[in-house]
């Protein structure tokens, strides 16, 4: 949350301020065009917090801010979805979830909501993929208590029942709904088509996934994948440093941080043929097309600089060759984008957009027009200007709160990138030219590589993607979650 306090002056300050000006036409005329006016690089250095070493596996992240009494707390454990079997997906978001939701050794689930209420304080627990978190926010009056509760979650879960019967339900019923938007089902579809359904970021939630998760495989995940593993505690808001690293060296004293459980990190390889796949909804008016491939490693030596070019391709809004193409030129979508993603070991390349099936086979020539012209011509001067001053703006806002400057301090360690990645991104984004930005496509943009997905009406759409001339129409089945 972005703290700011506007001041404001009284009238009559005001009246009296305006009464020291001098008004007449020779400074009126003295007075220069403001687009002559040249101003000095802002001169901005990104803030860093605080960083120790409380024990053996525990590490403590922390920056003070007494502008508002609250506090803000997490426990972050190197474990996620990536640690699951190919049989039980969901068992990590389940089972992180379970960890306040199925109450402790000293509270039960409704007792434990209730003291947070009374407390007025939010605990939250959840599981990405390499990564899994819990979290708490409180007034610092009430840090202690709502910090004890945290604790007992993290150290005595009791994993009720009741409520994992209730979190299995959430799930299920989240299957149940989450194709009712067409692009979330072709984005699923596209990332299973690129990196091959087996490949841990491609897996995703069944009901029999779901459905085969017991209540021990929770236990168990928490036992080989949380307890006494290695830990990083981030703390900003209204504490003291001193006091809240000896709370910490108490809170975890007998805590082993011993290393985490092994990840499943393997390679990824594009898995499917270049082409045109079709996926048969015969209930929707429109289509959704994504085209593109295997995108970059998050360590890239270009990670920083592809911002620029991805702004410019389809991330840019109305500034952006996809979006003033595609929408504002051809009238062929409300909304469209496409960036070159960054990954753990490689991200997905996309270009995506809903157009009317009658304009199916338009609609993707232009996209891969676009995306290929971006590996053989420069981009102009204002293109070039207009990206670089946006990411220049967007980075120095990334530093808004003590919570964001923590928490991208921890993940970006956790990343791997270098001790200087903040200190030297803006010199890079402002060293980037139109050379630099054509490097990047002829490096990440592979044309001959494209996987396109359409999701749509077949009587509609199957003649414009047989007129594209790029070979067979594979047709893949609907899933039905």
């Amino acid at each position: 949350m972005r703290l700011c306090r506007e001041k404001w002056l009284s009238l009559a300050v005001v009246g009296i301020l305006l009464g020291t000006l001098t008004f007449s036409p020779s400074a009126l005329r003295a007075q220069k065009d403001p687009k002559t006016l040249h101003f000095p690089d802002l001169e901005f250095k990104a803030q860093k917090p605080g960083m120790t070493t409380v024990k053996k596996g525990v590490t403590f992240y922390f920056k003070e801010d007494h502008e508002q009494p609250v506090i803000n707390a997490s426990v972050i454990i190197k474990t996620g979805s990536l640690t699951e079997p190919a049989d039980k997906v969901g068992l990590a978001s389940l089972a992180m979830r379970m960890l306040k939701a199925g109450g402790t050794g000293t509270l039960t689930p409704d007792a434990l909501e209730e003291k947070l209420d009374f407390l007025g304080s939010t605990i939250g627990s959840y599981a990405g993929p390499e990564y899994s978190e819990i979290s708490l926010w409180t007034l610092g009056k009430n840090f202690d208590e709502t910090w004890k509760v945290l604790l007992d979650i993290l150290f005595n879960p009791a994993f009720d029942q009741g409520r994992f019967d209730t979190e299995k339900k959430k799930d299920l019923e989240s299957i149940r709904r989450r194709f009712d938007y067409p692009t979330s089902l072709g984005l699923a579809l596209f990332t299973e088509l690129v990196y091959g359904r087996d490949f841990p970021e491609a897996r995703r939630t069944t009901s029999a996934t779901i459905n085969a998760i017991t209540l021990e495989d929770i236990k168990a995940f928490y036992e080989k994948n949380v307890r006494d593993r290695e830990i990083i505690v981030a703390l900003t808001g209204d504490f003291k440093q001193a006091q809240a690293l000896d709370l910490l060296q108490k809170s975890f004293k007998g805590w082993k941080g011993n290393a985490p459980a092994k990840l499943d990190l393997r390679k990824a390889a594009l898995a499917a043929k270049p082409g045109i796949y079709l996926v048969d909804k015969p209930d929707m008016s429109q289509a959704v097309i994504i085209l593109g491939h295997l995108g970059l490693n998050n360590l890239d030596p270009d990670n920083v600089e592809v911002g620029i070019f991805n702004f410019i391709l389809g991330t840019g809004s109305f500034n952006s060759r996809l979006m003033r193409e595609v929408r504002s030129n051809r009238g062929l979508a409300y909304m469209t984008f496409g960036s070159i993603g960054l990954g753990r070991d490689k991200g997905l390349f996309s270009n995506v957009c809903m157009t009317k099936s009658q304009s199916v086979g338009e609609a993707i020539r232009l996209m891969m027009d676009i995306s290929a012209d971006m590996t053989r011509n420069f981009v102009t001067a204002e293109e070039l200007e207009v990206a670089k001053k946006y990411e220049v703006n967007a980075f120095v806002h990334k530093f808004d709160s003590a919570q964001a400057v923590v928490s991208q301090a921890i993940y970006l360690k956790l990343d791997g990138h270098p001790d200087n990645y903040l200190d030297t991104y803006l010199p890079r984004i402002k060293k980037v030219d139109a050379a630099r930005v054509l490097a990047i496509g002829k490096k990440a943009v592979r044309p001959e590589d494209m996987v396109i997905l359409v999701v749509g009406k077949k009587a509609e759409v199957i003649d414009g993607l047989k007129a594209l001339g790029l070979g067979e129409v594979s047709e893949l089945p609907l899933p039905k979650e």
